[in-house]
């Protein structure tokens, strides 16, 4: 509870934050559109020729776009205006700060600032997702609803770890800016549905860079053709990632010397 009042502080802060600077909002709202809008267009290409692709239909495709702008607008909001941090925090000395601080460090790092207006980008996700959802007539029941919901927030977690141990390794390569570049451009591939990729890719985007577990599971625990295995088998390995994430910090906090020093 200590720390659910101590985030709730945050986000009150970045709304203030965000009253200041409304062309911001508005700037982050338009990029956001466009962005779904040309994630809809290769969409619209593909289907023009065809009406299913490996059982995928192209509204079951919409749906998985509106999943993929969810997941992408929770992660601008919450994950990475923290983890674009991590070289400034090791390189100028605000990590030496934090450690002072009454709060869990990792806890710190990973949560303190909040990008309020990206959360547009999490609504007209929700708007697409309705709409795909409605076109392909998916008739899912409550358990279907739960399934998804921790199939997302499984994959979300799962996202966060790798990007967390990614930028936990600045403690060793001082500088891992590029690291943001790269995770970005991989999960741009949570934007299709795994089925589309080789299967040496959907391994690698299944167990390496989970993003499957945040965007193509949950459309199909909808459609109902997955069960609660999947859904065991997301939760295991976000309890594991949460695990290696926080030996990971642990280590580097070993090795750290005050930059200020």
């Amino acid at each position: 509870m200590r720390y659910l009042r101590l985030w709730r502080r945050f986000f009150l802060q970045a709304v203030v934050r965000e009253t200041h600077f409304r062309a911001h909002f508005l700037t982050t709202l338009l990029v956001g559109l466009v962005q779904l809008g040309l994630g809809i267009v290769p969409t619209l290409l593909l289907f023009g020729f065809t009406s299913e692709v490996h059982g995928w239909s192209r509204a079951e495709v919409i749906a998985l776009v509106g999943v993929f702008q969810i997941v992408t607008g929770l992660i601008a909001t919450f994950i990475a205006p923290n983890l674009n941090r991590m070289t400034t925090y090791l390189t100028e000395g605000e990590l030496d700060g934090v450690l002072l601080r009454p709060v869990s460090s990792q806890f710190y790092l990973t949560f303190r600032w909040i990008n309020v207006a990206e959360l547009t980008n999490v609504a007209s996700g929700i708007v697409v997702l309705v709409i795909g959802l409605v076109q392909a007539h998916i008739n899912f029941g409550p358990w279907q609803v739960v399934q998804a919901l921790v199939l997302v927030c499984c994959g979300l977690v799962l996202l966060t770890c790798v990007w967390s141990g990614l930028s936990f390794l600045a403690f060793w390569l001082q500088s891992v800016n590029p690291i943001g570049f790269v995770f970005l451009s991989l999960v741009e591939a949570g934007r299709y549905p795994l089925v589309f990729f080789p299967v040496a890719v959907r391994t690698f985007l299944t167990f390496a860079f989970p993003v499957a577990f945040a965007t193509t599971f949950p459309i199909r625990a909808l459609a109902g053709d997955l069960g609660w295995s999947t859904v065991a088998i997301g939760a295991g390995l976000a309890v594991v990632a949460l695990l290696l994430v926080r030996f990971v910090w642990r280590r580097g906090l070993l090795t750290y010397s005050s930059a200020s020093s």
